[in-house]
């Protein structure tokens, strides 16, 4: 056997070669430089190196170096010119860079007017609660899209930068913010409930974890979610001193003092609680969501009108400059024009032919029986939807698109490799395209879901309800009284 294995029978098996690492299409805009030793200007320098090597970059992971603050202004220096911002970077990783508040205004400076950052992790840094620095670091963020800010294990944050930068925050694509181990105390809760109840809010996740919150701070901010607050879907809160009676050096309000009567507040009580509040605003929001889109359904056949039915109901309403000039147009396409103008009653009846009786009505007739559709939402979130839906720059355009805006399919799956690009395949731009048993074809994510294991694929649909969802801040329920109402209709 070994003689004729040495004849040469071996020869004709070919040689395995060690192949190339494979890297995914998605990994190569990904910078992952953790625990690299960049340090300084100089480590600073190579990350931008390695950024102009590429094309397209959309994560900056710099864990666990020491980029220190000279770093940080000549990264971010960079990213904030014009060079610099054709990268189009979604997620920002800086833990344990040494960065401290000439750091963090560098990184204002790139956030403000910022529309494709997504996501900041700035842990275990030299940051210090300095009132100027967390008002300028709140007003960046303000006119950015950042939705995740993690500021944990920042120790020498303190009471102060909260006490500055809550008040001055108001973003409304801000959905998740750390600040566990901060060095936070019970005067952070005023700031903390003051923050959670205002229309300011958006938050879906809050962490506290590690922070000296004792037990009356932590019930004034578990009775403030439950009464007023209404996004909150997850709260991370175990602090110290639960099961101690309240101390008097901790500031609460009178109302606080009655509700707790006197007793020692039981992490258990305070955490059901909790549950009990972030469960309700979970129901509240799929509710919101689902009554939003019924509505817009209905409010775009009902509400979005050509332009000569507008001009035929209301000729006398508003005069041309001129043949050429467009002040009509303009006019009656706005569906509030008519709100508050007089209507002659009439007797008399359509004519077979003509639209639906319901255009006949008032404006602001129409507008209140459409709100029976959706009583769970406020007047502002329909009101918002009303817009929406009248108005003809809204409707997508006929044209085709060009770029690759369509489903990602999951390559698990089966679809991943049928038929090319009418069935799905790898590059499409429609999504996965079924067979049905009559002739025809049905498209996968016609309900909104897109086919995959585990549904772990892109749906493009999903993608643009949730975003149409925020931009008519219709994402959670919003509790109106009657002065808000009131007010609401004035606007």
């Amino acid at each position: 056997m070994d003689a004729f294995m040495l004849n040469g029978f071996n020869q004709h098996v070919p040689i395995r070669r060690s192949a190339a690492p494979k890297v995914s299409l998605a990994a190569r805009s990904h910078i992952e430089s953790m625990d690299a030793g960049l340090t300084s200007v100089s480590g600073a320098q190579e990350v931008i190196k390695d950024m102009l090597a590429r094309r397209s970059v959309t994560k900056l992971i710099l864990g666990h170096n020491y980029l220190g603050d000279e770093g940080c202004e000549e990264l971010f220096g960079f990213l904030s010119s014009e060079a610099g911002r054709k990268y189009k970077i979604r997620e920002i990783g800086l833990n344990s860079n040494g960065i401290g508040n000439r750091g963090l205004l560098a990184i204002s400076r790139y956030l403000r007017d910022n529309t494709t950052l997504k996501e900041l992790f700035l842990l275990n840094n030299e940051f210090v609660g300095e009132p100027s620095v967390a008002v300028v670091f709140a007003l960046a963020i303000n006119s950015s899209r950042l939705e995740t800010l993690s500021l944990a294990t920042n120790s020498n944050l303190t009471d102060t930068f909260v006490a500055h930068f809550l008040p001055v925050l108001d973003a409304p694509y801000f959905r998740e913010l750390h600040l566990s181990a901060c060095g936070l105390t019970h005067k952070s809760a005023p700031p903390l409930v003051e923050y959670l109840t205002s229309p300011r809010c958006q938050l879906h996740v809050l962490k506290l974890l590690g922070n000296r919150i004792r037990a009356r701070a932590v019930g004034t901010i578990v009775r403030a979610i439950h009464r007023a607050n209404y996004t909150l879907l997850r709260m991370e809160l175990y602090p110290m001193g639960l099961t101690k009676l309240p101390d008097d050096s901790e500031t609460s309000s009178p109302q606080d003092e009655e509700n707790a009567q006197d007793r020692p507040l039981r992490w258990p009580d305070v955490e059901n609680d909790l549950k009990r509040s972030l469960t309700r605003n979970s129901a509240l929001k799929r509710l919101v969501e689902k009554e939003a889109l019924a509505l817009l359904r209905y409010s775009r056949t009902l509400l979005l009108r050509p332009k000569a039915r507008d001009i035929s109901q209301h000729p006398a309403s508003v005069s041309p400059c001129s043949e050429s000039c467009s002040c009509v147009q303009l006019s009656t396409n706005t569906l509030f024009t008519t709100i508050g103008q007089p209507y002659h009653l009439s007797v008399t009846y359509a004519a077979p032919g003509s639209h639906f009786p319901f255009m006949r009505l008032p404006t602001e007739l129409q507008l209140h029986i459409l709100s029976f559709l959706a009583p769970l939402l406020s007047t502002a979130q329909r009101l918002r939807i009303f817009t929406y839906a009248s108005s003809p720059s809204t409707l997508p355009t006929l044209l085709p698109c060009l770029t690759n805006g369509g489903c990602i399919p999951d390559p698990a799956s089966p679809q991943f490799t049928m038929g090319g690009p009418a069935a799905g395949g790898f590059g499409t731009s429609t999504g996965i395209t079924l067979r049905k048993r009559g002739g025809g074809s049905v498209s996968a994510c016609a309900s909104g879901k897109c086919m995959g294991a585990g549904n772990s694929v892109l749906c493009r649909r999903e993608a643009e309800r949730s975003q149409w969802l925020a931009s008519v801040r219709c994402i959670a329920f919003e509790l109106e009284d009657e002065e808000t109402r009131v007010k609401d209709i004035q606007a």
